[in-house]
């Protein structure tokens, strides 16, 4: 699938109007994005949830009535991808329990929601042909498959994964693959001294690391953010 190809249904619910504006600011910069609706109350969205079926729910947490976790606890879609975006961040570990695809802080800058964007994109672009994850694994491989074929990805040629709800995007030297699988579930199979979690969405091979500033890293010509949790879990590679 081309990106032009791609459309992402979204909505909007904040009741902020200033808030709501911003986020539909910064998504008509991506063609693949089409708004459905815009909503100030949370009640009203349930509605239009279930009429369009949106792919993706760009949603604040504080909010009159129905919280934004309130709202996904719900479970009124099995399909759209929730991206939270809140001035809040002690939340962050609530909603990733709740699949959360992203977690925004206000006020969002033009740089986070774009990488935001892009991971919904990537997501939806690989979603039909992913992988389903081999339990029988070797130190020196990871090996997945489609029906009956199963691939050997080389663990030195893997470069960072990264979590993408019930599905890890791993990142290669020569490509991409998405995998049926969490993060976890991966990473338990990989050697600990070589991959290194810098982020609730991020583990990195430390070999292929570049360089380590403050808050993000330089991998491969890729930059990743450091969690702030992890930020004494990388060590620059010898």
């Amino acid at each position: 699938m081309q990106t032009h190809d791609l459309h992402l249904k979204y909505i909007i619910i904040d009741d902020d109007e200033i808030d709501r504006a911003v986020v539909e600011t910064e998504a008509d910069k991506f063609s693949f994005l089409q708004k459905v609706a815009s909503c100030s109350n949370p009640v009203e969205a349930i509605e239009i949830i279930t009429r369009f079926n949106p792919d993706v729910i760009f949603l604040d947490i504080e909010m009159p009535d129905v919280s934004g976790i309130e709202l996904m606890r719900k479970k009124i879609t099995a399909s759209a991808l929730p991206v939270f975006i809140t001035s809040h961040p002690e939340f962050a570990l609530e909603s990733y329990e709740l699949d959360a695809f992203d977690y925004l802080l206000k006020p969002v800058s033009s740089e986070r929601f774009a990488r935001c964007a892009f991971r919904l994109r990537d997501f939806y672009q690989m979603k039909n042909k992913s992988f389903a994850f081999d339990e029988e694994q070797d130190n020196d491989f990871i090996i997945i498959k489609q029906g009956y074929d199963k691939y050997k990805i080389p663990t030195h040629d893997i470069v960072y994964l990264e979590a993408m709800r019930d599905y890890t995007k791993i990142t290669t030297v020569t490509g991409h693959y998405l995998v049926l699988t969490t993060l976890n579930g991966i990473t338990e199979k990989l050697p600990s001294d070589t991959f290194v979690r810098i982020h609730r969405s991020y583990v990195v091979n430390r070999k292929k690391v570049d360089a380590i500033q403050k808050n993000k890293i330089n991998i491969q010509s890729q930059e990743l953010p450091i969690g702030k949790l992890y930020k004494h879990a990388l060590s620059f590679p010898d």
